[in-house]
């Protein structure tokens, strides 16, 4: 059947019969980062939206005439191409009852397989909520471990599930258009449904017990350990991108104080490197954003780039503020704020890794701080230099079997590619994840629900009190836990003694003479 003529059935069956699905499309398309940025661009343009529109009426109404082709080319033994010719004959003879059928059916599978869903997250989620009448950790240590093992399990069974039966309808409809009584399911399947119900219930339980597992052993740990922080038990990082920028001059030194006055977790600032050594503390390359100078950091001497004024650019009040050097930007977080510190190489400086290790290490930086850049190679070069400093890769778009690289601690990636399948990747690794950067209260929620592990932002008051609203990682499960206490062991009244009691009469029939006698 399968002749070079008929590899085309290939691509149907990864294209077409999916498309039929609502339930798995929608699935796995969000899983996706590019498609989510693609749609957003889409959505935010009415004539792209409008063309796009267009397309999507397009492949439904591709795969409704296409429907029987997998029937007739399995069990009528056509050719691909014969299957197509009938399928479109057939279907535009009888189309509204096809599409009619085709809706109703999918419509069903996806509302009995959400259901199904519903109900084991609702009994995953209710056991944790009953842990937590002891355990407030316990309880959110289980759910993010449900998070990470259970629901994708369920997650894929349901996959499969919904797949085998999206081939079932186009199996019945066929026998509907052909007029042919449908199949029964003969006796002897019995005993195989046994095996395979007996077999998910295994693995199920198997699931189950790994996911209490994993919490038991997460409770173990110590609340600053790295595993812990690697899934999400603990609260994100703020990370102050190039200082608290919002209210002065990026990467100066008044943006770093304003970002320890502030009490942030980290500040991001950018490193290069000046003609004669000195490893400086700015953004751009070229100078000419920030100070007006149409010169390269690396062309001009720490003297020179010491003359200019970076802070006029931002407002008048900041006049004067120069470009720092990094000795100084340590001399002054030394004790107080920890760093991420964003290498920015260049072939004309091929010492600044080796130098800003040496000075991250003569300030007493290496366990409060963090080192990432664009570069791998730079990466690999520190990590040669100082294995025990840990490196992130800062990804605009991640893409391809990144996960694994062996020089990369965690991942810096711009929010808007950032999706649950991303962060449950590298989470899985024992790696975090750093969202970049921050400047919406709805981004910064989003990458909350997610699980990033520090958001870099620009508007960091604003994620300090998204953080303060939602002290406890997931407010709904607290809820839950809360509303389960109420109901089924309530908080019992508190008896008044009968002092108390002469008490408050004295007070309500002579106020006065109470407050003259005490």
């Amino acid at each position: 059947m399968l002749h070079p003529k008929n590899w085309p059935i290939l691509l149907y069956c990864v294209l077409l019969i999916p498309f039929t699905d609502m339930y798995v499309t929608a699935s796995y398309i969000t899983q996706l980062a590019v498609p989510e940025y693609i749609l957003g661009v889409i959505r935010a343009k009415p004539g792209i939206l409008a063309l796009y529109g267009a397309g999507i009426l397009a492949v439904v109404l591709l795969t409704v005439f296409f429907a029987l082709v997998l029937p007739l080319f399995m069990l009528e033994r056509k050719s691909f191409g014969s299957a197509v010719k009938e399928s479109c004959r057939c279907v535009k003879q009888r189309f509204c009852e096809v599409l009619t059928a085709l809706a109703r059916w999918n419509i069903g599978v996806l509302l009995r397989t959400g259901l199904l869903f519903a109900l084991a997250a609702a009994l995953l989620y209710g056991i944790a909520a009953l842990v937590g009448l002891e355990s407030t950790r316990a309880m959110l240590l289980l759910s993010r471990a449900l998070q990470l093992v259970e629901l994708p399990f369920f997650g894929f069974l349901l996959d499969c599930r919904v797949t085998v039966a999206q081939c079932t309808i186009l199996g019945l409809l066929y026998f509907r258009m052909q007029g042919l009584p449908q199949p029964d399911v003969p006796p002897d399947h019995k005993p195989a449904r046994r095996s395979g119900r007996l077999l998910l219930t295994a693995l199920v339980a198997g699931v189950t017990l790994a996911s209490c597992a994993a919490t038991v052993y997460l409770l173990s740990l110590p609340q600053d350990d790295a595993l812990l922080s690697a899934v999400g038990g603990v609260t994100p990082l703020v990370t102050y991108h190039r200082g608290d920028c919002s209210i002065a001059p990026e990467n100066t030194i008044p943006a770093f104080r304003s970002a320890i006055r502030k009490g942030g977790d980290r500040i991001e600032l950018d490193v290069q490197m000046s003609w004669d050594g000195v490893v400086v503390v700015t953004h751009d390359t070229s100078l000419k954003r920030c100070t007006g100078k149409n010169a390269k950091v690396y062309d001009l001497t720490f003297a020179e780039i010491e003359t200019l004024d970076a802070g006029r650019w931002f407002s008048a009040r900041f006049a004067g503020t120069r470009i720092p050097s990094f000795e100084e930007v340590l001399q002054l977080c030394q004790g107080r704020i920890d760093l991420n510190v964003e290498i920015k190489p260049s072939a004309a400086t091929p010492t600044l890794e080796a130098e800003t290790v040496r000075l991250l290490r003569a300030y007493g930086f290496e366990g409060h701080c963090v080192i990432t850049s664009q570069s791998y190679e730079t990466l690999h070069k520190v990590k040669e230099q100082a294995p025990d400093i840990p490196t992130g890769y800062i990804l605009a778009l991640g893409v391809g079997n990144y996960y694994d690289l062996p020089d990369a601690d965690f991942f810096s990636v711009e929010h808007t590619f950032i999706t649950s399948g991303m962060v449950n990747q590298i989470h899985l690794r024992g790696k975090t994840i750093s969202a970049w950067t921050i400047a919406q209260e709805d981004d910064a929620r989003h990458m909350m629900e997610l699980g990033a592990d520090d958001l870099i932002t620009d508007k960091p008051d604003l994620v300090h009190e998204l953080l303060r609203q939602n002290a406890e990682m997931d407010t709904t499960l607290l809820s839950l836990r809360d509303a389960i206490q109420g109901w089924f062991f309530p908080a019992p009244d508190e008896e008044v003694s009968d002092e108390a009691e002469d008490v408050i009469e004295d007070v309500i029939e002579d106020p006065e003479e109470f407050l003259d006698a005490a």
